[in-house]
């Protein structure tokens, strides 16, 4: 029994669509991947887009018109619908009767979120209890399940679009990471011959001097040796003379005077000429600017140590990609297809009033949020004289009116009635600027509790909100429209 009961089981989930989790309805197949799922279900989960789809259970990139009808499966969802009818019969309608009365279920008590009997329903537990048709619970719950499944799935969409993002993000600096390695290691080669060709030059010119200066001395060495000699004899033939008696010394001394007048000038011989001092200077001069070329490096190895530093929090600064979120615009804002600007529309257009949506204060969110970091994003009036910019909490009040303050959970800056202003509590503070600011640069430091503003073509300060209460929300880009044919756009 048990096998069989198993067996039913597995006919019932095979037979089940995965988006609604009851039977299949008009099931169709998805040829790209082979999926089922209801035909209602797949045109509710993809909406009114003409663009591609992906399929909901395997992200299947598909094409809207490729669905095929599966009429073997809705065949079978018959027989499963069937065999569950006959064990409910053939059981007493386990888990469709009440243990207690053994009546059906037919009741749903809101109370107590369970289903129950008209037997119940007449008890004291359930006297003042709201009681609805099981079936309308159903179909209610069911409804918020999808809803909320519609949320998950919102969710899944952003995780796996931030996992791409920083797949890209990431292969795209590891490319970047590897050509500036490569032209570090070609420049430092370069440099390397460049300072090895200089080196064996210097050395080159060195050693030049170095026999020049070798030959120059060997040269006068010989030459004085060689007058040295020729006065050694003359001093000694003089000496020689000098001993002599008057006889000899006066006999032939015109000869030995002429020797002496005859010998080489004793004018001091110039052997090192000054170029070859200069050559010397020279390679002085190139070693002493090998000596600051390096002393400069280190000074700048230095100054970028010290501006890191400087600069770390800049470093950190991260550009966000806003986009609009749908669900919470007010139904006076008309949004573009790529949800990057925003305009007040003239007439109330007819949409959902889901909880995330603004219905008192003509607003509208940026999608995703933070939680930290710092980040900043720039918004251009495009026209209009009635508006805000900012962020604001995730809980920030949507039904009913909020005080435009930090307190209400907003930080913004806007315009009205010709004036700037921030909205600080408890009252607005008004903003004295030189020019009026077209693209303003909003700028989220989480960690740092701040929330600035600056005209992001000047680069002027125009306010900010310091020592904020965040209270570890998620915070969100925040738009305010209020005036008639005012438009805003993300840069």
């Amino acid at each position: 029994m048990a096998a069989f009961e198993g067996h039913i089981q597995r006919l019932r989930d095979e037979a089940t669509c995965s988006i609604c989790l009851d039977y299949f309805k008009d099931p169709v197949t998805i040829p790209e991947c082979g999926h089922n799922f209801c035909r209602s279900c797949l045109i509710q989960c993809w909406g009114e887009s003409e663009a591609e789809a992906s399929c909901p259970q395997c992200r299947k990139r598909v094409q809207r018109r490729s669905l095929i009808p599966n009429r073997q499966l809705a065949n079978m969802v018959e027989i499963a619908q069937n065999l569950s009818l006959q064990e409910g019969k053939e059981e007493g309608g386990k888990g469709g009767v009440c243990e207690k009365h053994q009546e059906p279920l037919k009741l749903f008590c809101k109370e107590d979120e369970a289903p129950i009997c008209v037997v119940c329903d007449r008890s004291k537990e359930h006297k003042h209890h709201e009681v609805i048709p099981a079936e309308e619970a159903f179909e209610g719950y069911k409804a918020e399940i999808c809803h909320r499944l519609g949320i998950l799935r919102k969710e899944r969409e952003e995780i796996l679009a931030h996992q791409a993002a920083l797949d890209k993000e990431s292969k795209d600096l590891l490319k970047l990471t590897e050509m500036e390695r490569l032209k570090a290691v070609e420049k430092f080669r370069e440099l390397r011959q460049f300072l090895e060709k200089q080196e064996k030059r210097l050395l080159n010119d060195v050693e030049e001097v170095e026999k020049e200066i070798a030959g120059r001395r060997d040269e006068q060495l010989a030459r004085l040796s060689r007058k040295l000699s020729s006065l050694e004899r003359i001093i000694q033939e003089m000496e020689e003379k000098r001993q002599q008696p008057a006889s000899e010394l006066l006999q032939d001394v015109r000869r030995t005077l002429q020797r002496y007048e005859e010998r080489e000038s004793p004018e001091k011989p110039l052997a090192f000429p000054p170029e070859l001092r200069n050559r010397i200077l020279e390679s002085c001069d190139l070693n002493h600017l090998v000596e600051d070329t390096m002393k400069q490096w280190e000074d700048a190895l230095l100054y970028r140590k010290l501006i890191q530093k400087d600069v770390q929090s800049f470093r950190n600064l991260q550009k966000a990609n806003v986009t609009l979120d749908p669900d919470t615009a007010h139904p006076q804002l008309i949004l573009s297809e790529d949800r990057k600007s925003v305009r007040r529309g003239e007439k109330t257009q007819a949409l959902p009033d889901n909880p995330e949506r603004f219905s008192h204060k003509i607003c509208v969110l940026g999608r995703g949020g933070f939680t930290a970091g710092r980040h900043f994003w720039e918004v251009t009036v495009e026209s209009g004289e009635l508006w805000d910019v900012g962020v604001a909490r995730k809980s920030v009040e949507r039904k009913g009116s909020f005080p435009l303050s930090p307190e209400g959970g907003i930080w913004a800056v806007g315009m009205w009635g010709g004036e700037y202003r921030a909205w600080t509590s408890p009252d607005y503070s008004p903003l004295s600027l030189s020019e009026e600011p077209r693209r303003i640069r909003v700028t989220l430091d989480y960690e740092g509790r701040r929330v600035s503003f600056s005209d992001a073509d000047s680069g002027a300060k125009l306010y900010t909100f310091s020592g904020a209460s965040f209270s570890g929300e998620t915070l969100l880009p925040y738009f305010l429209l209020w005036g008639n044919e005012t438009q805003l756009s993300i840069s």
